[in-house]
């Protein structure tokens, strides 16, 4: 009878077990047999100054990692460079041990899901994001690898319509401009019919796809500034007027009070100041980085005005957001223009063409292309 006891109890003991681990999703659920070692981009040594050296990128063979509580493991696909994937090392990287991962936009495949993950994720979705939640945005996701663990409140489902090399692209770009003009509009579109929104650096990585918002989000005149060569591009996005900045200042062809929104995606110093005059009573600037901000001087000469430098993490990337992105891309108002693709072994390829300043569009790392591409090529190949 003590016998038959003890088995009873440790039946209904064990499944008791099996009843939590089902609810809390305790353990990692894995599709086919997956490696223990995957190819990844790392930054090797921190630099004596503390700033980015792309001669300390290297890619070599690293374990994959396994999907802590609420992740996901992520066979990527594609990702991209943004600014701040390398001055996210003059920010924290003192703080980092060494090698370290880099990149922070994420388009692939679930292969593995941790604890915690919800039914919403399965083995085989197909998934994008920006890796910026508080486990991950001062350590960096490391996207720049075969295999990636991400937390599964970032990730949105793929649009259909998107190949894998437009979804590696346009999540930080995306996210970015869509918390800016969400805070310029003060909600999902902007009010009254006569909303007029400045873009700067409109062929950019960032500025083409902040014309397209404009235009989604209800401005009824989209300027922006680019070289000529690329004026008939952000023409074809629904820029309304295009001024040259290599033959024109914007800030002395634009009337004063005539602009409800600036878009700055250049962050040049003291673009604020010549930017500001330019706003109408209650009007907003964004610059992309923390330099282009108005002076004090310029502030309280304009108090009734309204600047901010986005830092798109925690709540400004969320699988929320992501869905509203999705949205506007299958209503056909939001496209991404690829200036390159390069495989991630030519990682240190694709950060010169980034940091070189002249890319149309995004710059795209590729997890299965060997070889690079450029210009009209790599828009054939999306």
């Amino acid at each position: 009878m003590a016998a038959a006891s003890t088995a009873t109890k440790t039946t209904a003991g064990q499944r008791g077990l099996l009843w939590l681990m089902l609810v809390l999703n305790i353990g990692v659920a894995r599709g086919a047999e997956l490696p223990t070692s995957m190819l990844a981009a790392m930054l090797t040594k921190q630099s004596a100054d503390h700033k980015f050296h792309v001669e300390d990128l290297s890619v070599s063979e690293h374990p994959v990692p396994k999907p802590g509580l609420g992740e996901v493991l992520i066979e990527m696909k594609a990702s991209n460079i943004n600014p701040v994937d390398h001055k996210v090392v003059e920010m924290v990287g003192r703080f980092w041990g060494y090698p370290h991962k880099l990149g922070f936009d994420v388009a692939g495949k679930v292969v593995a899901v941790g604890p915690g993950v919800s039914d919403r994720l399965k083995i085989g979705s197909e998934v994008w994001g920006e890796a910026t939640n508080l486990g991950s945005v001062a350590t960096t996701a490391g996207a720049y690898a075969q295999y990636a663990a991400v937390s599964e409140s970032v990730l949105g489902l793929k649009p259909p319509s998107l190949s894998w090399v437009e979804a590696g692209a346009l999540p930080m770009v995306a996210l970015t401009g869509y918390d800016s003009f969400l805070w310029a509009a003060g909600g999902e579109r902007f009010t009254g019919g006569n909303v007029t929104v400045l873009v700067l650096g409109g062929s950019g990585g960032t500025g083409h796809i902040g014309i397209q918002l404009a235009k989604a989000m209800g401005a009824k005149h989209v300027i922006t500034t680019c070289s000529s060569k690329n004026a008939d591009f952000v023409r074809g996005l629904g820029a309304d007027e295009v001024i040259d900045y290599h033959t024109q200042n914007y800030w002395e062809v634009l009337a004063k009070k005539s602009v409800d929104f600036i878009y700055d995606c250049v962050g040049q110093p003291k673009t604020g100041d010549l930017a500001y005059p330019l706003l109408k009573y209650g009007g907003h600037f964004t610059t992309l980085l923390t330099a282009g901000l108005p002076s004090l001087k310029s502030r309280v000469a304009r108090l009734d005005l309204h600047a901010k430098s986005p830092l798109c993490v925690l709540g400004c990337s969320s699988r929320e957001r992501m869905d509203a992105i999705s949205k506007l891309i299958e209503q056909h108002e939001l496209k991404v223009r690829i200036d390159s693709i390069y495989a991630l072994s030519d990682i240190v390829g694709a950060f010169n063409r980034s940091l070189s300043g002249h890319s149309a569009g995004k710059v795209v790392v590729s997890m299965s292309n060997t070889t690079r591409f450029e210009g009209e090529l790599a828009a054939v190949l999306i």
